[in-house]
């Protein structure tokens, strides 16, 4: 019965109607280009529409095709078509050419249970059961071992060597959920042809950044199926105790009691409904948009989760990060539904709503795709499963996501070494006290110890290493005393700084060739009764340094906090990041495909950090501040690096990333290499907090982050719209185009030289170049450019403009009643004329403002052949038209 239900949920998805002359109108602009394109007509005869999106803010409806071959898909073969105005203005296509000549055969040989054994053999698994549940449009459902997670397999063609090897395309969780495999196998023979693991590992100590990972699958569990809704209670009035979004953290602000804050746009009958009628179905933390619960046992099963009664006020304890999180966990889970629901309703007005693919129960009749339970997210508090960690899992439209949040233990670094003058060096400096047993002294409770630095002197060299009697022990009494790490035993130099009256001690690193590093003073000696530290060589040396010039006055304290844990639910910076991976994994391919972030350059960290940014700007912030991630689950204060290598500032002497810096962002684990998802975002995130400021500089901040019209509002809207514009797995110039067409279709290229401005200043300029893009080779050839385009009316017109068919259209051709003119990036004056072939003037039309496109009626002319001639500012295009 679990299984049956979970096969259930999975195919009871709603119908998606796709107007037929669109279909006609792919299949046309195909036979059309298809020479151009190096297709033959077989190869663009069998294709299906997998999913649409569209932007009220362009006009453009996107239109995700598949390439088939004989009614078998060719593996995410995606093509993105633009569909405006009853035409298609432009084409993404990525159709394999000649493609019956590539297949390898029709036929399989290995069934689908024996897929999943080879699978399993060739990454090392044990031996899993699994039993066909469903088929249904093509897709088996499997059980999966004792998972209730089913596993899916389909019979697809992937490209091997340039050739198409019919395949098992399977997807499951290994049984300890360490990984989610998207693997393609020989369907003739059982060979591994490629994989994929949609959990990206990393070792939080051993790595740059912390892990996190993003699931891309359409899974299930039993547990879901059973979630009856309570009786409709009342209209929403909502109480919540939470981090206002706009605040990052606990370390940037306090806990609000914020009342009913849902948006009646997006979240019409507020967060606890589902049924489209007045009055709350939940009083907990459950409703159309996301069900948050608490998962401290890690096994994604039902948790608790806060109730706020028949007057839903969430009111809840918070404690701090000095006690346990079972403590607080009402409070972090009601943070977490807050902030999830906050995420839902914001990107709604920006185009990610029910027909683009958001994540909610009931669509209202909105659109989209409808299913049986939905696609509302499940949001887990405190998840035991890991910590330093946090995830968000994407499967396709209709089917929820996962949203898993950690507890970290990243404790606070003690700065038990205050530099109080001279001013020049003055500060915190991290200090490491010492490991001695025996010999071990606390450093002095606040206010700690206050006095001069010393440096000790002894007679032989190195003379300050105090491995030898002081010879300056009248000045070293009652000071902390600097020493330098030499050969003797860290227990000897201290007992003689001792001896010789020291209060305490500070031991300077002498590694040059790592002078940010620090060592475990370890040893023993019971007769030691003072303090001791030990402090970097850059540190060290730059207080002796200034010692040699005068006095150096200092504390040493003992400041540490009280530290268990820090509690990711309530970072509202990381929440809004994992969220926005469902919305760029939704638009990015159409919201039916999860696999359209693959690519080498794949940019989804980058947008979300961008988005985490953009929901905590606020007015009074400046583009050269300094914003890390994840400062507070990181313990550093709140203007600290973060979890990237640089924080986000436009300041380059901040933050100097480039394109060019994207090369070589991969590492190897267990033995198999991966690109740093991370390393690679940063850059692109980079790139678009440079450009958001831009648009700050240009049309103003808005601190209303729904219906605002700043500059913050544009970019936001233009950087979803570029989503849905740019292709299956972009590069960062694709990314780039895509933004620039997203601007051309709005405003008709207003700002387009300020965006290729931005873009050029990190390297992302016209002669950027982002390589192969695929696998780690992908990663290791790209060309940064800082040039930016000629000058001209919008910075278009450079020499080779034209040579880019797509920029400038001029369809249908032939023609009967109406001709469009489209030219991307391109607003101004424009004047079109159409010529007889005796040079006659027989159509003109003036356009004093152009945007995008212009449509010229041509039904009163003769059927015959015409010159078709447009010119604006520094423009002049000419083209043959045909009247039919």
């Amino acid at each position: 019965m679990k299984k049956t239900l979970q096969f259930f949920v999975l195919f009871s998805v709603g119908l998606v109607t796709f107007a037929q002359d669109y279909n006609s109108k792919v299949q046309e602009y195909l036979n059309t280009n298809r020479q151009k394109l190096g297709l033959s007509q077989s190869d663009v005869n069998d294709w299906f529409v997998e999913s649409t999106a569209n932007s009220e803010a362009t006009g453009i409806t996107n239109y995700y095709v598949k390439q088939n071959y004989q009614g078998v898909e060719v593996f995410n073969s995606v093509s993105n078509f633009w569909i405006k105005n009853d035409a298609v203005i432009n084409a993404d296509v990525k159709f394999v050419q000649n493609l019956s000549s590539k297949i390898n055969t029709a036929t399989p040989v290995v069934d689908v249970l024996e897929a999943f054994n080879y699978a399993h053999q060739n990454l090392g698994e044990n031996a899993v059961s699994h039993q066909v549940l469903d088929y249904n449009g093509g897709r088996i459902v499997l059980s999966n071992g004792n998972l209730d997670d089913s596993a899916t397999a389909k019979i697809v063609y992937a490209s091997v060597n340039d050739y198409l090897h019919l395949a098992w395309d399977l997807t499951y969780y290994s049984q300890d959920y360490k990984h989610l495999w998207s693997v393609r196998i020989d369907a003739v023979n059982g060979e591994l042809l490629e994989k994929h693991d949609w959990v990206i590992s990393c070792d939080f100590k051993g790595c740059a950044d912390p892990e996190h990972h993003h699931d891309s699958q359409n899974f299930f569990s039993y547990k879901k199926m059973f979630n009856v809704p309570t009786t409709t209670l009342l209209s929403e009035s909502s109480t919540y105790n939470v981090l206002p979004f706009e605040i990052e953290s606990p370390n940037h602000g306090s806990r609000q009691l914020l009342s009913s804050p849902y948006d009646l746009v997006a979240s019409p009958y507020g967060w606890h409904d589902i049924n489209q009628i007045d009055g709350a179905e939940y009083t907990y933390t459950r409703g159309n948009n996301v069900f948050a619960q608490e998962d401290q046992n890690g096994n994604n099963g039902n948790g608790n989760y806060p109730d706020g009664g028949a007057s839903l006020v969430f009111d809840f304890p918070y404690g701090g990060i000095g006690v346990a999180a079972t403590t607080y966990t009402d409070a972090a889970t009601t943070n977490l539904f807050y902030m999830n629901n906050i995420m839902h309703d914001v990107w709604y007005h920006y185009g990610f709503n029910e027909v683009n693919g958001n994540f909610q129960k009931n669509n209202y009749g909105n659109g989209g795709t409808t299913t049986f339970f939905g696609d509302f997210v499940y949001a887990d508090a405190q998840d035991g499963s890991g910590t330093n960690n946090a995830n968000f899992s994407t499967p396709v439209d209709g089917s929820s996501p996962r949203m898993q949040m950690y507890l970290w233990d990243v404790g606070p670094v003690p700065y038990y070494l205050t530099i109080n003058s001279p001013s020049s060096i003055a500060g915190d400096y991290y200090a490491a006290d010492n490991a001695f047993d025996p010999g071990h002294i606390d450093l002095p409770a606040l206010p700690g110890l206050t006095t001069d630095l010393v440096l000790y002197q002894d007679a032989t060299p190195d003379n300050t290493d105090a491995c030898e009697t002081a010879v300056n022990a009248a000045q070293l009494a009652g000071k902390i005393v600097v020493i330098r790490r030499g050969t003797c035993n860290f227990t000897v130099k201290v007992l003689n700084a001792q001896n010789a009256g020291a209060a305490a001690v500070i031991i300077v690193n002498n590694d040059t060739a790592n002078p940010n590093q620090y060592v475990n003073m370890s040893g023993a000696d019971a007769g030691i009764t003072i303090p001791a530290v030990f402090v970097t060589y850059n540190i060290g040396e730059a207080l002796i340094a200034e010692m040699a010039s005068g006095t150096v006055n200092a504390t040493l304290k003992n400041d540490d906090v009280t530290f268990i844990n820090s509690d990711g639910d309530f970072d509202n910076g990381v929440i809004a990041h994992e969220y926005t991976h469902g919305i760029s994994t939704r638009l990015t391919g159409g919201a039916s495909n999860s696999s359209c972030l693959q690519s080498s350059e794949q940019m989804g960290e980058g947008w979300s950090d961008w988005a985490a940014l953009m929901m905590q700007v606020q007015a009074g912030d400046q583009p050269t501040d300094v914003k890390g991630i994840a400062t507070f689950l990181y313990s550093e204060p709140t203007n600290g690096t973060g979890i990237r290598q640089y924080p986000y500032s436009t300041d380059m002497s901040i933050d100097p990333l480039t394109f060019g810096d994207t090369n070589g962002m991969w590492y190897t684990y267990n033995g198999s290499d991966y690109i740093d998802v991370h390393s690679v975002g940063t850059v692109w995130a980079t790139m678009l907090w440079d450009l958001t400021w831009a648009y700050i500089d240009k049309y103003g901040f808005d601190p209303d982050k729904y219906n605002g019209t700043g500059g913050n509002n544009k970019v936001m809207q233009l950087v979803l719209d570029a989503m849905k514009l740019q292709p299956c797995n972009p590069s960062f110039v694709s990314g780039r185009d895509a933004i620039i067409a997203a601007d051309q279709a709005t405003t008709g290229g207003e700002d387009y030289c300020m965006i290729w401005e931005v873009f050029a200043r990190r390297g992302l300029g016209v002669n950027a170049s982002s390589g192969t893009n695929s696998g780690i080779a992908g990663i290791n050839d790209q060309t940064e450019d800082f040039t930016e385009p000629a000058p001209g009316p919008n910075c278009v017109l450079s020499a080779n403009y034209f040579e880019n068919t797509d920029m400038f259209k001029v369809y249908p051709n032939p023609a009967n009643n109406n001709l469009n003119i489209s030219i991307l990036n391109y607003s101004g004056k424009l004047n079109i004329q159409l010529f007889d072939l005796n040079g006659r003037v027989v159509v003109e039309q003036k356009v004093d403002s152009f945007n995008l496109e212009s449509t010229i009626n041509i039904q009163s002319l003769q059927a015959g052949v015409y010159m078709l001639k447009v010119q604006g500012d520094n423009l002049s295009y000419t083209q043959k038209i045909i009247k039919q």
